[in-house]
């Protein structure tokens, strides 16, 4: 095995999606699995038996989940996190994991991953301080449920918008407003606290003035010095400013 080989173990209790990973692995090339678990308990005696470089950490698991083995891990691997959904550990994954993976994902996506992974690898010191600050963020419990109905003043009128109407959520004059269709309409949040209560399956913030709903995402367009310009589906054709420190994960939820 060559020195520059990652070696991975998948931790997974589904046998069909171990093997499937084993598949993209081969496929994306650069890493060779030396251990598979299904659950944390056997990961656990894996480690105990060798090293390893990165694992696919599964996060829902009969029994103990994912993130019990967080704190066994001494050295601490690369951690890609492996999830069908989770509302909160998404974004945590997002500010403190090498990286996750929402299933199904392609190999290019698992490709990203693991070369993220070794560039984690050169700051092994980085890594133990994230994944901590992932655990206490878990010991603090779940975010709230995610906001799917709010309301905006309309005359004398208060308006009930759905979450998933909004094309954008943006800032003027230090009002946020929710961009719908029909128009703009301000609304009683701020664009931090809209961030938190959102569904992060189908918002994204892109700007430190905006969050756009993905479901209405049309065309990404390069912009200046590693800006772009996210074209919404809207008649209008709206454009949102996407930043530069905000466009690897825009691009990462675009697969681009």
């Amino acid at each position: 095995m060559s020195q520059d080989t990652l070696r991975v173990m998948i931790v997974d209790d589904e046998p069909l999606a171990r093997a499937r990973s084993r598949r993209l692995l081969d496929q994306v090339g650069g890493a060779t699995v030396v251990a598979e678990a299904g659950s944390v308990a056997e990961a656990r005696q894996h480690l105990r038996e060798g090293p390893v470089d990165v694992i696919l950490l599964d996060v829902q698991m009969p029994g103990e989940d994912g993130f019990a083995l967080l704190q066994h891990l001494d050295p601490r691997p690369a951690v890609i996190f492996v999830t069908a959904f989770d509302q909160y550990a998404v974004r945590a994954f997002e500010e403190n994991a090498t990286d996750y993976l929402l299933k199904p994902y392609r190999a290019e996506r698992l490709a990203q991953a693991l070369a993220r992974a070794r560039d984690d690898m050169k700051r092994p010191d980085e890594v133990a301080e994230r994944l901590q600050a992932l655990i206490e963020d878990l010991r603090r419990g779940p975010a709230p449920d995610a906001l799917e109905r709010f309301t905006v003043r309309v005359g004398q009128r208060q308006r009930i918008l759905r979450a998933e109407e909004v094309l954008w959520f943006g800032a003027e004059d230090k009002l946020v407003f929710a961009a719908t269709a029909d128009g703009r309409h301000y609304v009683n949040f701020t664009l931090d606290e809209l961030e938190r209560k959102l569904d992060p399956r189908r918002f994204l913030r892109v700007h430190r003035g905006a969050i756009a709903n993905m479901d209405h995402a049309r065309e990404l367009r390069p912009g200046f010095a590693g800006t772009y310009r996210l074209l919404l589906d809207d008649p209008a054709r709206t454009e949102v400013a996407v930043s530069r420190a905000r466009a690897r994960k825009l691009r990462e939820r675009l697969g681009a």
